[in-house]
């Protein structure tokens, strides 16, 4: 699904970006170039980073 659409930036991207080490909005604006045209995007790409954070700090504690 795209989650931005000025820059074309799909969620299975944002999701990769943060496996591959983006762990703040910061980081995936830089990794990707979402948000900066319209904005829109920024809301939907915060929870995908949420959700992919919570995600991997379980898996982190499930295997300690």
């Amino acid at each position: 699904m795209y989650v931005c659409l000025c820059n074309g930036v799909t969620d299975n991207q944002i999701k990769q970006s943060i496996h591959e080490g983006s762990m703040t909005m910061k980081a995936l604006y830089q990794d990707t170039n979402l948000g900066n045209q319209c904005g829109k995007c920024c809301q939907c790409a915060k929870q995908i980073l949420n959700n992919e954070l919570l995600k991997i700090s379980e898996t982190q504690y499930q295997a300690a």
